[in-house]
């Protein structure tokens, strides 16, 4: 519970930094940048500990997973992030947990609850309150961006579902290293998005930018994602997944101290509705997965 609740952490401050980043960075290169030191960390880490790798079509597997987190969900999420708020960004991604219950449903056969459907209604409602859909005021959030952060989300869903059971049977940070792997192979490949989508690779110049850069890389994915795998290796997909309750609430207390990110009245209650809500659906996942 404690390595799920400090993922959370990570990714909540990562998420702000990375939004700062931006700032000077192009989205696609400062993902790749960001993978670049998570994997020099992770890969390090793995041949100083001698840890075995798996065979390889077991590595391929695991590999594959990472073209869709944290490949394609970071992706889409950087290039999203461009455009939208950071907090506002982390309140998004809570919505993870009502789309792991409905691909669980599709995929794997398990029954959705009535509570847990009102809940996930309710959640959503208060999301688009956060987002400022009900609120002629606000309008700092574009809709391409917002849509972008959705479909995010919905990979790192989809990733969520399928590496619980793969959590317990291998090395968590060999799990993690090849799918970070993995991740940067697809970012480098999506570079000449930079190009044509914002006219260009814009680098860090400062060392103050350089260093956001790789201390955001190192929270958000090699520490972060280690920490959530050790967790799923040891308490079950619900409980974890409550912990992450915890990044909307970091993440925006963060954005506020950090990058001065307000929501207005009705923001802030939608923001509180939906962590209630998605909270109260991650508990009744845990109670029926014990």
């Amino acid at each position: 519970m404690a390595a799920a609740s400090l993922a959370a952490l990570c990714w909540a401050s990562a998420t702000v930094l990375s939004k700062a980043a931006l700032q000077n960075t192009s989205p696609v290169l400062l993902l790749t940048l960001q993978l670049m030191v998570s994997n020099v960390l992770l890969w390090g880490v793995i041949l100083v500990l001698r840890r075995r790798l798996p065979q390889r079509r077991a590595a391929g597997r695991i590999a594959l997973l990472g073209l869709l987190e944290p490949g394609l969900a970071y992706l889409l999420g950087l290039i999203g992030l461009v455009s939208v708020g950071a907090g506002v960004a982390t309140l998004i991604q809570a919505s993870e947990a009502i789309m792991i219950l409905v691909l669980a449903a599709i995929l794997l056969a398990q029954p959705l609850r009535m509570p847990v459907v009102v809940s996930s209604l309710v959640a959503l409602a208060g999301l688009a309150m956060a987002l400022g859909l009900f609120d002629s005021g606000t309008g700092e959030n574009d809709p391409t961006g917002v849509t972008l952060i959705f479909v995010a989300t919905a990979a790192a869903a989809v990733y969520v579902t399928l590496s619980a059971r793969i959590a317990a049977d291998h090395d968590t940070l060999v799990i993690v290293g090849l799918q970070q792997l993995s991740a940067l192979v697809l970012a480098l490949a999506a570079l000449p998005a930079d190009a044509l989508l914002f006219g260009g690779l814009a680098w860090p110049s400062a060392g103050g930018e350089w260093t956001v850069v790789i201390i955001s890389g190192m929270l958000q994915y090699a520490v972060a994602f280690s920490l959530y795998m050790y967790a799923l290796a040891r308490i079950s997909a619900g409980l974890a997944g409550s912990c992450l309750n915890l990044t909307p609430v970091f993440g925006l207390v963060l954005a506020f101290l950090l990058l001065g990110e307000m929501l207005t009245g009705l923001q802030l209650l939608g923001a509180v509705i939906t962590i209630l809500a998605v909270g109260y659906i991650h508990l009744r996942a845990g109670a029926v997965q014990h």
